[in-house]
Order: structure tokens, then sequence, then C-alpha cells
């Protein structure tokens, strides 16, 4: 790295050949304005202006993209099942509250109400599991019972 003054400035160089090739035409490089560059501004997305356009993709994917990525996951990580529905209806009733409870336009007063329609729609999902392992203990309390009476080359209790 080299300094060269040139009238009253001074100039840095890569290389004596980068030096030489500024000293051949000195007037060409002290006389150039280095552009000022400034990071470029970065504007709030407006997502009422853009829900007016009629391409309404990007409002979608500015608007709703991380909220249903995380519903899809909430949903996928809590595979429910809710009584009298089938596993596809189950799974769209828990999406759809999902969004609703994270709906960026709702107040706190909306979400809370949500919340509580999941919890209780997740507490009537695991009644079935509950049930049924009350129904192994008590199947595993009747064999008990079973193998006392029985004969113990019995099929059925071994």
């Amino acid at each position: 790295m080299l300094i060269v003054q040139f009238k009253d400035n001074r100039f840095i160089m890569s290389s004596e050949e980068a030096a030489n090739k500024f000293f051949e035409n000195p007037q060409r490089y002290a006389s150039v304005q280095l552009p000022v560059k400034m990071p470029p501004q970065i504007d709030a997305v407006n997502l009422h202006f853009m829900a007016k356009q009629e391409d309404s993709r990007t409002f979608m994917e500015q608007a709703l993209g991380s909220v249903v990525t995380r519903g899809l996951r909430e949903v996928g990580d809590n595979r429910l099942k809710y009584p009298k529905l089938t596993v596809k209806e189950t799974t769209l009733k828990l999406f759809a509250m999902f969004l609703k409870c994270n709906n960026p336009a709702n107040t706190e007063y909306m979400k809370n109400k949500y919340m509580k329609k999941i919890c209780e729609f997740v507490e009537k999902c695991e009644v079935p599991v509950e049930l049924h392992e009350l129904a192994e203990e008590k199947g595993k309390s009747n064999v008990f019972k079973l193998r006392s009476v029985c004969n113990p080359t019995c099929s059925m209790c071994s």
C-alpha cells in the first residue's frame, strides 16, 4: 500500500503499478467526486394498500405467511381427534381457531377468547385418549381376575 500526494490531496494506492498509472494522468483521478452511498431506505409494508391492489398474492404472503406456517406446525404437532368429527374436520377446526386467535387485527379480548376455545377443544380431544387408557387399565384388571379363576393353560388368559 502506497500513499501518494497530488496537490493538497493524498491518495492511497494498492501497488506501484497503480501509482504509476495515477501519475500518467492525475487530473483524471483527482477531479472525480465519489458518490456517497447510503443504505436503501426501508419502507414499512402497508398491508391495507396491498389489499386494495389487484394482485393479492403479495398481500397474502406478507399478512398471513408466518401465521399460517405457525398454525400448520401447531396442527401437525398435536394430531388431535375430536369426538364425532373426522381427523380432517378436527384439523380444519383447530386450524381455523388458531387463525382466529392469531389474527393481527384482533383485540386482546378476542385473542384470549379464541385461546380459551382452543384449550377447551384440545381438552375434549384428549378425553378419548383418557377413556382408552382407562379401558386398557380395566382390561388388565379383568385379565388378572380371569387368571386367578381360570386354568393357567387357558388360551384366553395367557
